[in-house]
């Protein structure tokens, strides 16, 4: 089955072979960074501790393998769940979710945040009034809080869509899985981060020493957000 997980002592992180690709690439291409960064959420909590990683996945479509390799992940993901429709959230997931598009043979639309002022005014791109009650499969890069997918879920739904699953790649651990729960939607993520911490130390991307700080100070980043919860 497409995806599934038999451990490997020789390696602990449990990731299937492409995911491990992609991790490996990602560090390769400068979408992983190392250092002390905000986030979207410190746009809500701005005296919450700096991230000591920073993921810009908006760099995979620059690079055709390591697109490939996500488009390959993110298969991995979809192909068990059961959806009519698949929806990028916009702007980082777009390229990656018309890929996948075309891997699997499923139409995409595109629920909208801004405020669309010409044409017909339509909140989500592409879909038609007979669409209404079918089953839409969220994607997007990454998962930290979950903001942005409950508003893109939000205008899916006020249009009479229906979402049960959310698809991500990375998945940071700082609560979105659990906001996403309580509205009755489940998180499929490729991999976490600390799986991602875990591979890179193993493979002497990061040594001990960076590794132990980085775990550190994600611990306080998540201490904060616990009690700003």
């Amino acid at each position: 089955m497409p995806g599934e997980r038999i451990f490997d002592p020789s390696h602990p992180e449990n990731l299937t072979p492409v995911q491990e690709e992609l991790i490996g690439g990602l560090y390769k291409i400068q979408a992983v960074k190392f250092g002390a960064f905000p986030l979207k959420l410190h746009d809500k909590f701005p005296e919450a501790p700096k991230s000591p990683v920073y993921i810009d996945l908006r760099m995979v479509p620059r690079d055709v393998k390591t697109k490939s390799q996500a488009v390959s992940v993110y298969e991995e993901l979809a192909r068990p769940l059961e959806f009519d429709w698949l929806a990028g959230i916009p702007l980082s997931a777009v390229a990656m979710t018309s890929s996948l598009s075309d891997r699997l043979g499923i139409g995409m639309i595109t629920p909208r945040t801004d405020n669309k002022t010409h044409g017909t005014g339509a909140k989500i791109d592409g879909i038609l009034p007979k669409d209404s009650g079918q089953t839409v499969l969220v994607i997007d890069d990454l998962i930290t809080r979950a903001d942005s997918k409950i508003e893109a879920i939000g205008v899916l739904t006020a249009n009479g869509m229906v979402v049960r699953d959310v698809v991500v790649l990375i998945d940071r651990e700082q609560g979105g899985k659990e906001q996403l729960a309580e509205r009755g939607v489940e998180l499929h993520s490729a991999f976490t981060l600390q799986q991602m911490l875990d591979y890179y130390l193993r493979v002497g991307t990061i040594d001990s020493s960076q590794y132990d700080d980085t775990l550190y100070r994600l611990d306080e980043l998540n201490q904060f957000l616990g009690m700003a919860s």
